[in-house]
């Protein structure tokens, strides 16, 4: 099996800009070659800055006038062009997509990113048997938006999502999708916020069935510019999108197991293959902030409570909550405060609700609460219970948080999505009363 240097797989057509360059410059470089990233360079350090971090500079109000030099830059990890694929397998992760890759002196001489990992990878060593259905059990699905939704809700959301991209959708059916160009395209134009999503989406959306095999998902991937697969059923439905990230996974893997089975001298490897599956695994069940379960693992862990609800017909409760006027934290305190906020909250919730209740963040300032054995009433007491304990809490920096709170009963024909719609609804009705209240909904929406 053939490992290259990252010399061999390394992207040399990098746009750079220098440390005292704009931001405007940057973006004028990306518009300009068509990227979605651009590399600052600063003597022999490096910096990388995509379309995410556009993004936050906007929202954050950061005059695109301002030099790089005055601003917190993040630098990728980096690695002589002499080093073999194997090294920046355990560099690779969400974080950090890209890899520096330099010459002997520092100077830089690519770029590697998970796209050119996943095209080196030999397609004989992925059964065609595997399917894209074996990752896609452990999504999340996926975020969708109406026509209508405005830019500027789009962009509050894209700020602190792990994803690149969301789905446009009208009457069930996916009718676009807006990535993190069409977005660098929105900022670049400075066109106003009130724009509704539809003027800005990419349409028709392509889609992979998620029957497709590993193989098919990699060979997809290489022949298109974007970096994820959205997924559909049979019925051609949309039922999230599965990142190339994930396809690494389960390539690494793959890789890990023919190797302990053919190639006892490659030890070294396998343990390196075995440590970035053990990295994954914790990306994949819990938050990195609060440590408690993520989005994927909730959902995971929700399918099995619900497969024995219907089997023994017990009681279960879906909690929603949001804390209140969160962005103003942020913008108020800055976001150091409004991580503290979070871990505080996370634990205080922890600490007062049963070993056994599923408590997860969901995305953002929202947390998902999954109560046993309780009905809408049992629930509606343990969510008064910890608004009422927020509420007399004194977070310091912040002083006191408040938080809006729904609740629905789980239904024996429910799925996630239909519970969450409810529990939505109803903490949605909880601010329009005025927020720092818990509504449970009707049985049915």
């Amino acid at each position: 099996m053939f490992f290259p240097t990252l010399g061999l797989i390394a992207t040399t057509n990098v746009i750079t800009a220098d440390i005292h360059h704009t931001i405007q410059d940057a973006l004028n470089k990306m518009h300009q070659h068509n990227h979605r990233s651009i590399i600052v360079i600063n003597k022999t350090l490096h910096y990388v800055i995509t379309t995410k971090d556009i993004i936050r500079l906007k929202l954050e109000g950061v005059p695109f006038s301002t030099p790089f030099s005055q601003i917190s830059l993040r630098s990728p990890p980096m690695l002589d062009k002499e080093s073999n694929i194997i090294n920046a397998l355990n560099l690779t992760n969400d974080d950090d997509e890209y890899i520096c890759v330099c010459n002997a002196d520092g100077s830089l001489y690519g770029l590697v990113t998970n796209s050119d990992i996943v095209a080196s990878v030999d397609p004989q060593v992925i059964l065609d048997s595997l399917q894209i259905s074996t990752i896609f059990e452990k999504k999340y699905g996926y975020k969708s938006f109406s026509p209508e939704t405005l830019m500027s809700e789009v962009l509050e959301f894209m700020k602190d999502s792990l994803s690149d991209c969301v789905i446009i959708q009208e009457g069930g059916e996916a009718v676009g999708i807006l990535t993190s160009k069409d977005i660098l395209g929105f900022i670049g134009d400075d066109i106003h916020n009130t724009m509704p999503v539809s003027k800005l989406m990419s349409f028709p959306v392509e889609t992979l069935n998620h029957k497709a095999s590993i193989n098919e998902g990699l060979e997809y991937l290489r022949s298109r510019p974007f970096k994820r697969i959205v997924v559909t059923d049979d019925d051609d439905h949309v039922i999230g999108i599965v990142t190339q990230q994930d396809l690494i996974a389960r390539t690494y893997l793959k890789w890990s197991q023919l190797m302990q089975d053919h190639f006892k001298q490659f030890e070294e490897i396998t343990q390196i293959l075995q440590q970035k599956n053990q990295h994954l695994t914790q990306l994949a069940t819990k938050d990195s902030l609060t440590e408690i379960h993520n989005r994927h693992m909730f959902t995971e862990l929700f399918s099995k409570e619900l497969s024995q609800f219907k089997r023994h017909a017990t009681k279960l409760a879906l909690v929603m909550i949001d804390l209140d006027h969160f962005k103003q934290i942020n913008d108020t305190y800055g976001h150091n405060i409004g991580d503290y906020v979070l871990k505080q909250f996370a634990s205080l919730v922890t600490s007062s609700v049963r070993e056994g209740d599923l408590f997860a963040r969901w995305g953002g300032e929202e947390f998902i609460l999954l109560l046993r054995n309780a009905g809408c009433d049992e629930a509606y007491g343990v969510g008064e219970k910890i608004r009422v304990l927020l509420e007399l809490e004194s977070f310091e920096g912040a002083g006191q948080v408040t938080c809006s709170i729904g609740i629905t009963e789980i239904l024996a024909d429910d799925t996630l999505h239909s519970a969450i719609e409810r529990a939505d609804s109803a903490m949605y009705a909880a601010k329009d009363s005025g927020r720092n209240r818990t509504v449970a909904c009707e049985a049915r929406s």
